[in-house]
């Protein structure tokens, strides 16, 4: 098994976006995140790391993290991704944790703990989801549109409140930064009924599908189907722009959310997992 680091995201596509496309929307976070690297996007101060493993002359195993995030592992065996693992822990890589389909994530933590003298533990159990035609729901009032410039500040904040709720712990993003990309791009839909009520973006967009992704809804508004009609019309506007599919992430432990999704057409693919790596204390 040979490995292979690459020092841009353009080089590491030409080599490892064949394998990625075979599993496409499996492999929609770790594919997107490379793609939007190679398109010019920065996640942190750091350079990323982006690795592959190579068996003769197919692929095996491909890595991306983007400091200070967690290291995405696609699906393969240790044996694939052992070598990935040898060098990060050579360099003495600091790693938050890792996502990745459960069993490789369980398996590389377990390797990771043993290797580096740290604790791991599940930060969050997640089911992803593909869609290919969707169902609307019925008699939600309002509307979906662009996010406009004049909604900026008011989405910011709601941002900020969708990652203090769904990913709590993660490195802050720059919210006000990342509203502005997807001003730009039109990218983040709003559902509108008399005033913005919900959110939902487009993001991480391969060759044949797209990603959704910070679907809030402000609590004093929830329980009247915003949320699932903004995605719904998302989703539905992604189809209608060419995409092949819409992939999302649920949180397990969130029933109503996976029920919601299923019922506008979205279907469980398959299962990752957030494990978040521990350095041990004396008092541990």
């Amino acid at each position: 098994m040979t490995l292979r680091i690459f020092g841009d995201a353009t080089a590491f596509l030409d080599v490892v976006e064949p394998k990625l496309l075979a599993r496409e929307a499996e492999n929609a976070l770790l594919l997107g995140v490379a793609t939007a690297l190679r398109d010019g996007r920065r996640y942190g101060d750091e350079p990323p790391f982006l690795a592959c493993t190579v068996d003769e002359t197919a692929v095996a195993a491909a890595a991306v993290r983007t400091p200070p995030y967690n290291l995405l592992l696609g699906k393969a065996t240790r044996s694939e991704w052992e070598p990935i693992a040898h060098h990060l822990a050579a360099v003495g890589a600091d790693l938050p944790g890792v996502n990745a389909e459960e069993d490789v994530a369980l398996d590389f933590a377990e390797w990771w703990s043993t290797s580096r003298g740290v604790r791991h533990e599940v930060a969050m159990r997640q089911r992803l989801y593909q869609l290919t035609a969707v169902t609307f729901p019925v008699d939600v009032p309002g509307q979906a549109r662009w996010a406009e410039v004049n909604d900026a500040e008011l989405l910011a904040r709601w941002t900020k409140a969708f990652n203090a709720e769904a990913i709590p712990g993660s490195p802050p993003d720059d919210v006000t930064a990342l509203i502005a990309r997807h001003l730009a791009a039109r990218t983040l839909l709003v559902w509108d009924d008399g005033c913005p009520v919900s959110m939902a973006a487009a993001t991480r967009s391969t060759p044949h599908g797209g990603s959704v992704s910070l679907v809030y809804t402000p609590p004093e508004k929830r329980g009247h189907g915003y949320a699932s009609a903004c995605v719904a019309a998302l989703s539905r506007r992604m189809l209608e722009s060419g995409k092949q599919f819409c992939t999302l992430f649920t949180d397990l432990d969130n029933p109503t959310s996976n029920r919601i999704y299923q019922r506008m057409g979205y279907r469980p693919l398959t299962n990752f997992l957030e494990v978040r790596f521990i350095r041990i204390t004396e008092r541990d």
